[in-house]
């Protein structure tokens, strides 16, 4: 039997609590009710063959408290003309309510909009299209307030999270609240302060005027003449990108490699240093005009990340030269090649012609399916080699 029972009724309503229709509707008075609701009731086959399942089935409804039925006849042949129940009608939103066992959590929300009210009254909008989300927030709602009438108070702060200084609220708070705080600056901010090009989580600090954690680049240098330190040869150096920006070596020799063991073992070259990669994120070089004046090297996995890194690259540092990625150094080590776990399928705008060439084998499994050759697998004497040939002292 397929007929509705009040478990599908309270499932019907729970659907309309979680889309937040109910929740909102405490808020805004939305006139929802009376509500109807159909009901899968039994056939006048039903009513011949289960005469006394389907007299059950009634008196269940019959029996249910907070719901009005609205009842049709069916006739039959056998047991003659039945009034059955065809659909409910649920008066009002505390009806609702009761049927759900939500009473509780109704005066929760209703004692969140009083203190939205009283608190931060501009987010009362906001609040009456999400009163569910509110709830979810509950214990840490006059906090979250809090935060965001100060926010309203002083748009793109310019100050690390760790100087907001605020009764009950602390680094970790703000960190742990980033997704429901992002929501209420965006209705409480003007749109000056909000960064529109800053998106999701990860940018939440530059989305709405905070301080972030400089971008930082290190690096070695290989010719202990450029090293800033007489006693140290051969510095192993971690500066922000604003620092290396203004850094005096215009016309030295740049090396990035993308696997650390390979960058720490880099070998010594005159007027040299070499970039620990580790990525995509190029942007730390932008500020460092004087790469535009160097001569740049980069060397990377001979996989289709490996050349979609340096295609990044190139967007930044257009001059950059390839080294060990091409296909005589793929087919002479064949017998390290693995497996690539998500080869990138679409094409690169920024690669010779050469590289393109192994690029497209890659992308069509041409040696082998996914294959990719890691940098740090290349014998060392075959890096001495191809640096000899790339630079001279």
């Amino acid at each position: 039997m397929n007929w509705t029972t009040p478990a599908d009724l309270k499932k019907q309503l729970e659907r309309l609590w979680k889309k937040g229709t109910l929740p909102n509707a405490l808020i805004t008075k939305t006139c929802l009710f009376p509500l109807t609701l159909p009901l899968r009731t039994p056939g006048a086959s039903d009513i011949t063959q289960r005469l006394h399942a389907v007299r059950d089935w009634t008196e269940i409804f019959n029996a249910m408290r907070h719901i009005r039925l609205i009842r049709h006849t069916v006739k039959n042949r056998v047991q003659g003309t039945q009034t059955l129940p065809h659909k409910v009608v649920i008066e009002t939103l505390e009806d609702a309510l009761a049927l759900l066992g939500k009473h509780d959590t109704a005066r929760q929300i209703l004692a969140l909009h009083a203190m939205t009210a009283e608190k931060a009254p501009f987010l009362l909008p906001w609040l009456a299209q999400n009163a569910l989300t509110a709830y979810r927030h509950a214990p840490e709602w006059e906090r979250l307030l809090t935060l965001t009438v100060w926010m309203r108070e002083n748009p793109a702060p310019g100050i690390y999270l760790r100087q907001v200084d605020l009764p009950g609220i602390h680094t970790k708070f703000i960190e742990c609240n980033k997704t429901i705080l992002s929501k209420l600056f965006q209705h409480a901010l003007p749109k000056h302060a909000v960064n529109e090009t800053c998106s999701g989580i990860d940018q939440f600090e530059p989305r709405y005027g905070f301080r972030t954690k400089p971008l930082r680049i290190r690096f070695r240098i290989l010719d202990r003449a450029l090293s800033p330190f007489p006693t140290c040869a051969h510095p192993d150096i971690t500066l922000d990108s604003e620092s290396f920006a203004a850094l005096p070596l215009m016309g030295c020799r740049i090396f990035i490699v993308e696997n650390e063991s390979c960058f720490l073992a880099f070998p010594y070259l005159k007027n040299a240093l070499v970039i620990f990669g580790g990525g995509y994120c190029w942007d730390v070089l932008k500020p460092a005009l004087w790469l535009q004046k160097c001569s740049i090297y980069y060397w990377g996995d001979i996989d289709t990340h490996g050349f979609r890194i340096l295609d990044h690259l190139r967007a930044i540092l257009p001059r950059t030269h390839s080294f060990l990625m091409d296909e005589p150094t793929l087919l002479a080590y064949s017998a390290f090649w693995d497996k690539e776990p998500s080869p990138v399928r679409h094409p690169l705008s920024r690669l010779t012609s050469s590289e393109q060439s192994v690029f497209t084998a890659l992308q069509t499994d041409l040696f082998g399916q996914n294959l990719r050759l890691e940098q740090e697998r290349i014998h060392f004497s075959d890096l001495r080699k191809i640096l000899d040939s790339l630079v001279q002292p």
